[in-house]
């Protein structure tokens, strides 16, 4: 005959799985990266109503030891009589507030599409990230097999420091100082996708995956307007990465000498201090845009858009003409 087994020891099991699921659950403080919808009416301020040091949508250490950026300031409101948005064709976009993280506009912001060449950005960060940018590298990347494609002109052999490379990924959006700065940071193509992804799950990009460290097409490569926003904020936290992308013309000295300009085609608008185009036939034409005015920065991308240049003007023009901002503490930093 079959002795039963007391009921309660698997209910003591239970008790204590629940407490311990309820344990992490408590511990779970850090908000996630803000989903709001399209335009945040003027009563809606995120980040005001929290305490600041708690309002970041990243509060984590980077791998190096880098702070990521925190929100500092509420979120600007909508001025009485505020007009709608510009009609624009991208298949994505977004506006958002670097002080804030407030969206101002939105469409289909985590659709996930190709991003072409604003994969870069996530390229230089990582380049940032480990410092040393005065570490000259050796290149074994030959441009002049890169047909139709966009380039810094590196070729086998070739001595540059690390930040050379990153005014040759970024202004002549160059795929081959794209891969140069890959196998120099991390040894190989491969390994530093991995890292790439690593980001990607370090700043909570969800809508992202990348396949390689240049945009062109590659199995699942994909992000959102969301996340570049986000990454492109954390881009602009680099003071470093700022004086690359506001540059118009660059010479790099290197063992020779390349002379590089800016693709931007905003470069030299008012406000305007980067940041990043791309195109394939995939992905159309992308771009991410980065403006200053009256001390407040906002971020516009597009993705796929056909009038990306105009159409990033125009939601710039529209952002701080129908928002105000708090206060002074809203200002750049």
């Amino acid at each position: 005959m079959r002795r039963r087994l007391p009921a309660w020891p698997g209910l003591l099991m239970v008790l204590v799985l629940f407490a311990a699921v309820s344990a992490c659950g408590a511990r779970r403080t850090t908000p996630a990266p803000m989903t709001t919808g399209a335009t945040i009416p003027p009563s809606t301020s995120a980040a005001a109503t929290e305490d600041p040091t708690t309002t970041a949508a990243f509060v984590a250490v980077t791998a190096p030891g880098r702070p990521l950026p925190s929100f500092w300031s509420g979120a600007p409101a909508l001025r009485e009589g505020a007009t709608a948005a510009p009609t624009i064709g991208a298949l994505g976009a977004i506006v958002m507030d670097e002080a804030s993280g407030a969206i101002l506009y939105e469409k289909d912001a985590h659709r996930q599409v190709p991003p072409a060449s604003l994969t870069k950005i996530a390229t230089a960060i990582l380049a940032a990230e480990r410092g040393d940018l005065d570490r000259e590298v050796v290149v074994d990347v030959d441009s002049r097999t890169m047909r139709g494609s966009t380039v810094m002109g590196l070729i086998p052999g070739d001595r540059f420091t690390i930040r050379d490379l990153l005014h040759g990924l970024m202004m002549p959006s160059g795929n081959d100082a794209a891969l140069a700065i890959g196998r120099a940071l991390a040894g190989s193509d491969e390994g530093f996708v991995r890292e790439m992804n690593d980001l990607s799950r370090r700043l909570g990009l969800s809508d992202t995956n990348w396949a390689n460290p240049h945009g062109l097409n590659g199995f699942d490569h994909r992000t959102s307007a969301y996340d570049l926003a986000i990454l492109s904020r954390y881009y602009m936290s680099f003071p470093e990465l700022r004086d690359v992308v506001a540059k118009g013309v660059y010479t790099a000295q290197g063992d020779r000498a390349i002379t590089m300009y800016t693709l931007n085609p905003l470069f030299g608008y008012p406000g305007v201090d980067g940041l990043k185009t791309g195109y394939t036939r995939t992905a159309g034409n992308t771009i991410v845009t980065s403006r200053v005015k009256d001390g407040h920065r906002v971020f516009v991308v597009l993705l796929n858009d056909g009038n990306r240049s105009g159409d990033a003007w125009a939601l710039t023009q529209w952002a701080f003409n129908v928002y105000r901002w708090p206060d002074a503490t809203a200002a750049e930093r």
